[in-house]
Order: structure tokens, then sequence, then C-alpha cells
């Protein structure tokens, strides 16, 4: 990997506490800067910073040449109870970081997305041409960074490459995730009911989102460019909940809650990825089975109760 400065936002969250070690590990030079949150992984030498402070930004990532962006507010559910709060930190927050690099004259941004752009495609597995059609204010919020990034790749030349990741999950993922609230119910009690059983997601884990950014770090980095970060296989809530009893060898009845964690109507019923573009052009496929992923993050939760 050639020599790099590197700057990450986000450095302490679920997606930068596993990135952050991988790229200390090769010839990089970061700096890293994470949000006041209380869950946030410290590091020694990250820089506590809220994302729409322009000028701490600026002074900050003063000599990168490179930006990874992972600060974000990343729960779908969050977002309809406060989509205001998630529009301020992912669309105006990464309005701030870009400002930034404008200002400071960094080329390279490399942006996490989600698949929920895409809602309920017509087609699955969805490929990256699919139009954007979200159903969520998180959906909007990561259309309206990806747009924005677009004005900025146009008006001042900043190279940009876009993930859409789809359900990534690994050791210190949310608490407010499916697989962490399977885990629960299962460790407290028998049976247990889901939202939307027959929702299907493409779940990938943490470690193989890793490598697709290192994989781009070892790239050029030029134009505008969007990959999918997904397993390309999808998955069921119940089949996923039965993996989990498997793994915890507990039993009892799955079934379905009376209610929805989300307006019914703005459901996504199948949503899986067409990886076939960052196959061929980041050199990137998903290495990590299903369940394999699945035990080492069970493990994980079990080691911190």
């Amino acid at each position: 990997m050639h020599k790099l400065k590197v700057g990450i936002t986000g450095a302490g969250g679920f997606i930068g506490s596993h990135l952050v070690p991988r790229i200390h590990a090769e010839n990089v030079d970061t700096i890293l800067v994470s949000g006041p949150g209380k869950n946030a992984v410290k590091f020694n030498d990250a820089i506590t910073a809220d994302i729409l402070d322009s000028e701490l930004l600026k002074r900050s990532f003063e000599g990168t040449n490179t930006i990874i962006h992972l600060a974000a507010q990343s729960s779908v559910r969050d977002s309809f109870e406060n989509p205001m709060e998630s529009l301020k930190i992912n669309t105006l927050g990464t309005i701030s970081l870009l400002n930034t690099c404008k200002d400071l004259g960094i080329k390279n941004v490399i942006i996490v997305s989600s698949a929920e752009v895409y809602g309920n495609s017509e087609f699955n597995p969805v490929s990256e041409e699919a139009p954007g059609i979200p159903l969520s204010p998180y959906g909007v919020s990561k259309v309206a960074i990806e747009q924005i990034c677009f004005v900025y790749h146009k008006a001042y030349g900043i190279n940009f490459i876009i993930l859409r990741p789809f359900s990534i999950y690994g050791p210190r993922m949310s608490r407010k995730s499916i697989i962490y609230e399977i885990f629960y119910k299962m460790k407290t009690r028998r049976d247990i009911t889901l939202f939307n059983i027959t929702g299907i997601r493409d779940y990938c884990y943490i470690d193989d989102l890793v490598q697709a950014i290192k994989n781009i770090l070892c790239t050029d980095l030029t134009g505008f460019k969007i990959y999918n970060v997904g397993s390309g296989i999808g998955t069921n809530s119940k089949q996923l909940a039965e993996m989990i009893q498997s793994i915890m060898k507990a039993s009892g009845k799955i079934s379905e809650h009376e209610s929805s964690d989300r307006p019914k109507k703005a459901d996504i019923n199948c949503l899986i990825a067409n990886i076939d573009k960052a196959k061929t052009e980041l050199k990137w496929e998903p290495v990590t089975p299903l369940f394999e992923g699945l035990k080492t993050t069970i493990r994980s939760f079990l080691d911190e109760e």
C-alpha cells in the first residue's frame, strides 16, 4: 500500500472501530475524528469533534490526502422517530466535511452510504444502476449525501468512491440491530416474536466491508464511482433466528409481531446485493459465511455480558 495520510470520521463507531486497527497495520498515517457519543470506541490518538464543526475539521484534517467518511446516524428506526436529526447528522454533516475537503484541497473521499437508498427494488439482486427510491428518512439522507457528493465532484474536482453496504453485522454492532434483538430474546426467553419474519436482507460481515475499503485505498481514486457491498445472498428474519438458535443451542417458537418497527407501507420486503461491479473493479468479494460470522458475533455479545 502506498504511503498515505488518511482522515477517518466516525473512527470510534461500529465500522471505524474495526477499520482503524486494520489501517494502522498498514503503511498508512491516520488522523482519527470521533463523535462525542458515549458508546464510541476510544482511540488514544482520536480527536473528539462534532461533524458539523467545520473549523475543527479543517484544523484536524490539514495535510491529509484521503478521507474515509463513516460518521453517521445509522438507525433506520431512529430516523422515523427523529427524521430531522438523521438529516442533520448525515446530510448536513457530510456537507460540512465536503466544505472542509474543498477548502483544504483534499481530492479523494470514500463515502459509506447505504443499501437503504434502493427502497423496495423491483429487481433482486439489485445493481448500482437501479433507481434510488428510499422508504425511510435515513435512506433519504443517504440519497442526499450521494447527490451532494456528485455536485462537489463536478464543481470542485473531488474524486469519490461511494460504498452502499447492505446489512453489515459483527462484534460491537448496534444493540438496536435485529441480530442483537434475536440474541437477547433467546438469552432471556424461549419463544420470540420478530417484525416481518419473511423480510429478506443481505448480511455482510464487518471484516468483509473493511477489506473493501482497504482495497479502495490500494487503487487510484478517480472520478465518481458507486459500489454495492454485500454477500449476494438473501436471508429472511426467520432463517436468521434459526441460525442463532443453532449457535446458542436454544429452542422456541419464532413468530411475527403484530406491529412493525417501521411503518408497514415503508417496509422493505427484499434487498439483496448484486456485487459483480465490486468483484470486477475493486477485486473484492466477501469471504465470511453468514453462520461463521454469526458465531463470532454471538460470542462477542456473550463476552460483553
